[in-house]
C-alpha cells in the first residue's frame, strides 16, 4: 500500500568488540546484570525524548498539510456528482483522521516503561494514518496529488524515528530476556554446587564412620578371637560334640519306641474316632499315633495306660475291629507292660545329656554369639557406607561435570552481554 508505514523489523545493535576481563562470583550476578543494562535503559529513555521532539515536529508538518487540504475544494466542480460525493467522503474521512492524529497527547517519556508506551503510541499513529490514507490512495494520488508526495514524505520521517526508537527497545528487551536466562542459569548452578556440597559433606561424615567401624571390626574381631582361643571354649566345643554323638542314641531309644507302638496304631488310630475322652487325653492320644516318644514320660504313664486299656477293651468286645483280635490284645498288653523300659531309655538318655550340658556353663557362649552378632552387623554396616559412598561420589562427578557446562554456558552468556570475557569463580 502506497501509504503503508507498518512496523518494521528492527536489526539488533551491533555489539562493541570485547574489551576487558572479569572474574566474579555467583553474587555479583545481579549487579552486573543490573549494571549492564542501566546505561541502555537510560539511553533509550534519551533516544525517546529525541524522537517525541521529531515525531512532533513531523505531527505538526503533517497537520498543516491537512489543513491545507481541508481547505482546498480540489476542484471538483467539474467531474461527475456521484464521483465528487466518493472524493469529499475521502477527503473528510482523511481530514478527520489525521487531525486528531496528529493532535492528540503523547507521552512524555522519563522512564523505560514510559518509553515503551510512547513507541506504542505512535505505532497506533502510523497504523491509523497509514490505513486511512490506503484507502483513499487513488482519491489523494489523483484529486490531492500534490498533497500526496509531502505526506508521505513526513509519514516516512516519523516511521523512521519510530524505528530508531523500536530498535533502542529491542535492544533492551533483548537484554532483558538474555539477563533472565543467566539469572536462570544461575539459579541451576547454586543449585548444583549446593547439591554437591551437601554430598561432598556426607562423603566426609561417611569416611569418618568408616574409620569408626574399622575399629570396631577391629576390636570385635580381637575379642571373638579371645574368646574363642579360651581353654574353657575348647572344653565347651567338646561337650558340645559329645551331646551331639548322643543323637545317635536317642534315634536308637525313639525307633524302639516307634516300631513298638507301630503295632497298635491301627486299634489306636481308630480308637480315637469313637472314644468318649476329653479333650486333653484324646489330644494325648493322637500324639501317641504320630510321635509316642515325645508322649512317653512318668508323668503320662497313668493316662497312656487308661488309653491303652480302654482300646484293648474296645478290641475285645469288638467295637473295633481287627485282622487278628488275640494278636491285637497281646501287643496292647506287651505295649503297656514296656512302658517302664521305654521310660528308662529316655531317662537313661535324658541323664546323660543333662550331665553334659551342666557343664556347658564353663564358657558364656551367649558372650561369644553376641559378640560374633556385632560383627556381623558392623561388617554389613561397613559394606553398606563404602556401597553410599561409592554412589555418592558417582553423583558427584556426574553434577560436577553439569555444574562445568554450566559454568561454561553462563560465562558465555556473561561476556556477550557485558561484551567483557567474565570468568566465573565457583
Amino acid at each position: 500500500m502506497v501509504f503503508g508505514f507498518g512496523k518494521k523489523k528492527s536489526q539488533e545493535q551491533p555489539a562493541p568488540t570485547t574489551e576487558k576481563e572479569r572474574t566474579i562470583s555467583l553474587d555479583d550476578i545481579p549487579v552486573l546484570l543490573q549494571e549492564t543494562e542501566s546505561p541502555h535503559v537510560a539511553e533509550v529513555v534519551n533516544i525517546a525524548k529525541s524522537v517525541k521532539e521529531e515525531v512532533e515536529a513531523n505531527r505538526k508538518k503533517i497537520h498543516a498539510l491537512i489543513l491545507h487540504l481541508e481547505s482546498d475544494d480540489l476542484k471538483l466542480d467539474d467531474i461527475d456528482r456521484n464521483l465528487m460525493i466518493i472524493v469529499k467522503r475521502g477527503k473528510d474521512s482523511i481530514v478527520s483522521i489525521i487531525k486528531k492524529e496528529t493532535t492528540s497527547n503523547l507521552t512524555s517519556p522519563t522512564k523505560y516503561d514510559q518509553a515503551i508506551l510512547l513507541n506504542t503510541e505512535i505505532n497506533q499513529i502510523l497504523k491509523r494514518i497509514g490505513d486511512v490514507l490506503g484507502l483513499n490512495s487513488r482519491i489523494i494520488h489523483i484529486f490531492a496529488k500534490k498533497y500526496a508526495d509531502s505526506l508521505k514524505e513526513e509519514i516516512a520521517k516519523m516511521a523512521g524515528n519510530r524505528n530508531r526508537l523500536q530498535v533502542s527497545i529491542n535492544f533492551v528487551e533483548g537484554l532483558r530476556e538474555s539477563s533472565r536466562i543467566t539469572s536462570d542459569m544461575r539459579e541451576n548452578i547454586a543449585k548444583e554446587r549446593e547439591k554437591i556440597l551437601k554430598k561432598t559433606d556426607r562423603i566426609s561424615e561417611i569416611n569418618s564412620e568408616i574409620v569408626t567401624l574399622k575399629n570396631n571390626i577391629s576390636s570385635l574381631e580381637r575379642q571373638v578371637h579371645d574368646l574363642k582361643s579360651m581353654n574353657e571354649h575348647a572344653i565347651f566345643l567338646e561337650i558340645k560334640k559329645n551331646i551331639e554323638a548322643l543323637s545317635s542314641e536317642k534315634n536308637d531309644v525313639k525307633n524302639i519306641i516307634d516300631m513298638q507302638f507301630s503295632k497298635i496304631s491301627r486299634p489306636l488310630g481308630k480308637y480315637s474316632y469313637i472314644s468318649s475322652f476329653e479333650k486333653p487325653v484324646k489330644k494325648m492320644m493322637e500324639e501317641l499315633v504320630e510321635n509316642p516318644y515325645q508322649v512317653i514320660s512318668s508323668q503320662n504313664k497313668d493316662t497312656i495306660i487308661q488309653i491303652l486299656e480302654a482300646v484293648a477293651k474296645s478290641v475285645a468286645s469288638g467295637a473295633i475291629s481287627v485282622k487278628d483280635t488275640d494278636k491285637a490284645l497281646e501287643q496292647i498288653q506287651e505295649t503297656i507292660s514296656r512302658l517302664d523300659e521305654f521310660m528308662a531309655l529316655k531317662e537313661s538318655y535324658s541323664s546323660k545329656v543333662s550331665t553334659l550340658e551342666k557343664d556347658l556353663v564353663i564358657f558364656d557362649i551367649k558372650l561369644l554369639e553376641s559378640k560374633e552378632h556385632d560383627l556381623h552387623k558392623t561388617r554389613t554396616d561397613f559394606t553398606n557406607m563404602e556401597n553410599v559412598k561409592k554412589k555418592l561420589e558417582s553423583e558427584i562427578n556426574e553434577e560436577s561435570k553439569l555444574l562445568e557446562k554450566h559454568v561454561s554456558d553462563i560465562q558465555s552468556s556473561l561476556s556477550k552481554i557485558t561484551n567483557s570475557k567474565i570468568t566465573l569463580k565457583i
